[in-house]
């Protein structure tokens, strides 16, 4: 996986259009080169525009790039974008989302998906996990283990909304802890078949050698087995430091934030349809 986040901006602020655009004229404002963010946010909002400015744009939005501004003074890597930018980007966020204040992380590898600060750890690797069980099962997986190795285990894996796309005839198990084996954490029995593909608009699998060696072994040579490593070792700059730099600021990270964990669980299993007992 390459650990470099695609073009786009990595940690942003989604804000109403005209606080986007105020909040651009307040950064372009000619101060002193030692003057600090809030200083400038202070000497432009209230002095060079004048208490009218800050009375038209509303009490609210000011305090907003106040914040903002703040958060950058005590170097956080943030870029504001208004709502209108933010759709006509396609930007994709979870339901209910954007709110203003809240900070969004962008996807290690889609740079047009953005998750809250707080939980980007837990959905990212959700995201990566629910798609190689996919990729798995489109190869015709008829079962599909996977032993904790490393990192986060049961209790979180017991959280993850994770489905094979299959239909009835799949049977899941997530975030078992049995007495036979306490390191299976996913336990998927399929019916299988001897037709594999590879599905469209992957997200992860550019980046992962194993995961095309075993769909290419699987599509051209008809593999019968599997074993891979799901691994998720970099934390993309949202850990502790990211944090205290937030705390304080006023802005949001969306909720409790999720430590990251470097993560390595183990999958294996067999391919072709199943067999009868």
């Amino acid at each position: 996986m390459d650990d470099s986040y695609e073009i786009g901006h990595r940690l942003i602020v989604v804000v109403p259009d005209k606080t986007a655009e105020a909040m651009r004229e307040v950064q372009m404002a000619q101060v002193a080169p030692e003057e600090s963010f809030v200083k400038k946010i202070a000497n432009t909002v209230f002095s060079f525009y004048g208490e009218p400015f800050a009375t038209t744009l509303g009490k609210q939005a000011v305090e907003l790039i106040k914040t903002i501004m703040d958060a950058l003074d005590k170097g956080a890597d943030l870029t504001t974008l208004s709502y209108s930018e933010s759709k006509k980007m396609n930007l994709i966020f979870p339901p209910g989302h954007p709110r203003e204040n809240v900070v969004y992380a962008q996807h290690p590898a889609n740079h047009l998906m953005y998750y809250t600060a707080s939980s980007f750890h837990r959905q990212a690797f959700e995201h990566k996990f629910a798609e190689v069980i996919t990729l798995l099962s489109s190869l015709g997986a008829n079962e599909i283990k996977v032993e904790h190795v490393s990192g986060w285990d049961q209790e979180f894996s017991a959280g993850l909304g994770v489905t094979t796309p299959i239909g009835d005839s799949a049977s899941i198990g997530v975030g078992k802890n049995g007495a036979e084996n306490s390191a299976i954490i996913f336990d998927a029995k399929l019916t299988g078949h001897d037709d594999p593909s590879i599905p469209e608009n992957l997200t992860w699998y550019p980046h992962e050698a194993l995961w095309q060696t075993v769909a290419t072994a699987r599509v051209n040579n008809g593999l019968k087995n599997f074993n891979l490593s799901l691994t998720y070792s970099d934390d993309y700059g949202l850990n502790a430091g990211f944090k205290a730099t937030i705390k304080g600021t006023g802005l949001d990270l969306g909720g409790k934030f999720e430590e990251h964990q470097s993560t390595v669980w183990k999958i294996t299993g067999t391919f072709g349809p199943e067999k009868l007992q």
